[in-house]
């Protein structure tokens, strides 16, 4: 009778040394997808944040716009309460380095929600002008029209440490009287 014999070879393990290789590149592909997802929310929320600041900051040109049109007779523009001359020297500058709110502004007058700080506006008074054709000696008065440019800033909802916003949006126009 012969005994079974099992013969025995040696193993040398490249199954093994696969498995690794291949737990490695599924771990390098989990890692780059992980990192992508956080990089693409990230995006998300600076969009989102971005677009706070930019509907706030046109609810406060809109704000503007429905205060010049909606008051009779406006006060002077001498520099208070949000009211400038063109390029006066003193007006707020929002768009440099170092934004200022120069003499003061106007302040929405509701509240919108989800941001940082409730969007802000100036309204500078443009030169005037006469429309062409019309002639002053026929003893009729010709009404001027006015021009005013508008600058407002809205804020995204996040802040940084100091509870400062860390997004923000200038925009302006340009708006004539009635």
């Amino acid at each position: 009778m012969k005994y079974g014999q099992t013969s025995r070879t040696r193993q040398s393990g490249t199954a093994l040394i696969i498995a690794l290789i291949f737990l490695l590149l599924m771990t390098v592909l989990s890692t780059s997808s992980m990192r992508n997802s956080m990089m693409q929310e990230r995006m998300t929320g600076h969009q989102r944040d971005w677009q706070l600041g930019f509907q706030s900051a046109e609810a406060g040109l809109r704000a503007a716009e429905k205060y010049l049109s909606d008051t009779p007779v406006l006060p002077a523009f001498n520099g208070t309460n949000g009211l400038y001359q063109v390029n006066a020297a003193n007006r707020p500058n929002w768009t440099s380095g170092t934004p200022s709110d120069g003499n003061g502004y106007a302040a929405y007058p509701e509240t919108v929600p989800y941001v940082a700080q409730q969007p802000k506006y100036y309204i500078e008074q443009l030169d005037s002008i006469r429309p062409a054709g019309t002639e002053t000696e026929t003893g009729t008065p010709v009404t001027e029209i006015y021009f005013y440019r508008v600058t407002a800033v809205g804020f995204g909802g996040a802040v940084d440490g100091s509870n400062n916003p860390l997004s923000s949006v200038v925009l302006s126009t340009v708006f004539r009287s009635r």
